[in-house]
């Protein structure tokens, strides 16, 4: 009897395309947590992540690889939470809302500080390039000086703590401007070195002191070119400032700066910055309280200043009298009347009778 012949197993010539259905799945699955990153804010974030890392918290295609999620590298690392001062790198370089809530938030902030008496000659405003923060010229260097004394680096200080707390990515433009006053001397020839040793100044000051990414800044010197709209003429003091513009993330390639250095650091360079930063930080605030108290504190102390200051008046005189009773033992407190003296002398009001 003769044998069956076996046919020839057919090769599936088309098995490539289930690896290449994974991927387009995983390819989409990326634009669609790249899209979420967009529109959260920082505490989503956590959660998404915490998420994904339960997802692929089992080994990788490759056997024997770590997950591509390994908690060690993670951008929410514990040292990173305990220091809630320093927002997380990935999401301040892309979530506009982030970017958006920030800005109001340090814009509110310098608005509560200015009212309470702790930050003087400097104003905030959300503008379509990003946050500008524009300080009065005579808060930072004396005439025809681009020298910072004490007081205006603590000015710079207390500034560089709310940008510090929020960026340490985004580009920054610090522009200096003056008056038209002629300015001539053998340091500053015009106003045009003036204005940009002031800028240089600041520039140099914050990158020091907060070790922010030199590449991250730009310092223009605008001499008396570009004059307020408020200002009356071009003489006007109030043209004498120095601005800081923090660029949002689609303005950062504006003024031809570069990517920041930050991310081509290793983790343990990076852990050190920020420990220097939080370190810098603390040393500003010290063991200060929170604005609402501070508010609460200068409130009060208006109030007892208030009290103090009145003087017995027409307006404010009142008598208190003791009313003894006969029938009351001697332990007990006498009852007290209050009655109002009325006046018909021509005492002037709130006139002090030197009592």
């Amino acid at each position: 009897m003769a044998k069956k012949h076996k046919h020839p197993e057919h090769e599936n010539l088309e098995r490539w395309l289930v690896s290449y259905a994974d991927f387009i799945t995983l390819l989409f699955a990326t634009f669609v947590v790249l899209y979420a990153l967009a529109q959260v804010d920082a505490t989503d974030f956590a959660k998404l992540e915490d998420s994904l890392k339960q997802a692929f918290s089992q080994n990788t295609l490759f056997d024997g690889q770590q997950s591509i999620l390994d908690s060690s590298d993670s951008i929410f690392s514990e040292s990173q939470q305990a220091n809630s001062f320093i927002p997380s790198l990935m999401l301040e370089y892309i979530s506009p809302k982030y970017e958006e809530d920030s800005f109001k938030e340090i814009a509110e902030e310098i608005k509560e500080l200015s009212e309470i008496g702790e930050l003087d000659g400097i104003t905030a405003q959300i503008t379509e390039k990003g946050l500008l923060l524009t300080f009065d010229d005579k808060y930072l260097f004396s005439p025809a000086s681009a020298y910072l004394d004490p007081s205006a680096r603590t000015l710079l200080d207390k500034v560089g703590v709310l940008i510090c707390k929020k960026f340490i990515l985004h580009s920054m433009v610090v522009e200096g401007h003056t008056d038209s006053y002629i300015m001539k001397s053998k340091q500053f020839p015009s106003n045009w070195e003036l204005s940009s040793a002031r800028a240089c100044s600041v520039v140099r000051y914050l990158i020091e002191r907060f070790k922010f990414t030199p590449s991250l800044f730009t310092a223009i010197g605008y001499a008396d070119t570009r004059p307020l709209e408020k200002a009356v003429t071009s003489k006007d003091a109030a043209n004498r400032r120095v601005e800081i513009l923090i660029l949002k993330n689609k303005y950062k390639n504006l003024f031809g700066t570069k990517e920041s250095s930050t991310f081509n650091l290793t983790k343990a360079e990076q852990d050190k910055i920020q420990r220097q930063r939080e370190a810098i930080i603390k040393k500003v605030e010290g063991d200060s309280i929170s604005l609402a108290a501070k508010k609460l504190l200068e409130d009060n102390k208006k109030r007892i200043q208030k009290q103090k200051s009145e003087k017995l008046s027409k307006s404010n005189m009142e008598l208190y009298i003791n009313l003894e009773d006969e029938k009351q033992e001697a332990n007990d407190m006498p009852k007290i009347e209050k009655r109002v003296i009325k006046l018909n002398t021509a005492i002037p009001m709130d006139e002090d009778f030197g009592l």
